[in-house]
C-alpha cells in the first residue's frame, strides 16, 4: 500500500493501479464515511491496509486533523460487506454511506444526504475552528496552477 497526502488528506492506496472501469465507478463508486477521534480513524486506518493492498477495499483517505474521518471507498454493491469488515474493526457508530458521483442516488435519501454533509462541516469546523474553517475555505478554492 502506498501513502499520499495533499491539503487535507491522507489517501490510502494500492501499491498496483487496478483498472477499475470509471463509468462503473461513476454509477455505483462510493464511500462508507465514518467520524471518530483522530487516534481512532489511525487505527482503523491501520487495520484496512492490508484490505486495500489485497483489493477487498478499493482505497480509503482520512482526515488529517483531530476530530477526524475516514473515507473507505467501494462499489454499492461491497457496500454491506465493507460495513460489516468496518464494524468488525470497531468503527465508529457515528457514520454514513454517500456515492462519490451519482448525486441523483444521493438525493434520493436526503436525510442521509443532509446527515453526511452536516458532519462533514461540522468535523472541519471542530477540527480547524471557525476562522480556520475561512482559511482552508479560501485555500481550498484558490486557482492552482499546473
Amino acid at each position: 500500500m502506498r501513502k499520499t497526502e495533499d491539503l487535507l488528506w491522507l489517501w490510502l492506496l494500492p501499491e498496483y493501479g487496478r483498472g477499475t472501469d470509471h463509468g462503473n465507478w461513476v454509477r455505483h463508486g462510493g464511500k462508507w464515511i465514518v467520524f471518530d477521534r483522530r487516534e481512532k480513524i489511525e487505527e482503523l486506518a491501520g487495520k484496512l491496509a492490508p484490505l486495500i493492498d489485497s483489493g477487498e477495499i478499493e482505497s480509503a483517505k482520512y482526515w488529517k486533523k483531530d476530530p477526524s474521518a475516514i473515507c473507505v471507498y467501494c462499489l454499492d454493491r461491497d457496500r454491506e460487506r465493507v460495513l460489516k469488515v468496518l464494524t468488525e474493526f470497531g468503527a465508529a457508530e457515528s457514520r454514513v454511506w454517500e456515492y462519490d458521483y451519482a448525486m441523483d442516488k444521493n438525493v434520493r435519501d436526503p436525510l442521509t444526504f443532509l446527515y453526511s454533509w452536516y458532519s462533514k462541516f461540522s468535523t472541519i469546523l471542530r477540527s480547524y475552528g471557525f476562522l480556520g474553517t475561512l482559511r482552508l475555505i479560501m485555500e481550498v478554492l484558490k486557482p492552482r496552477r499546473n
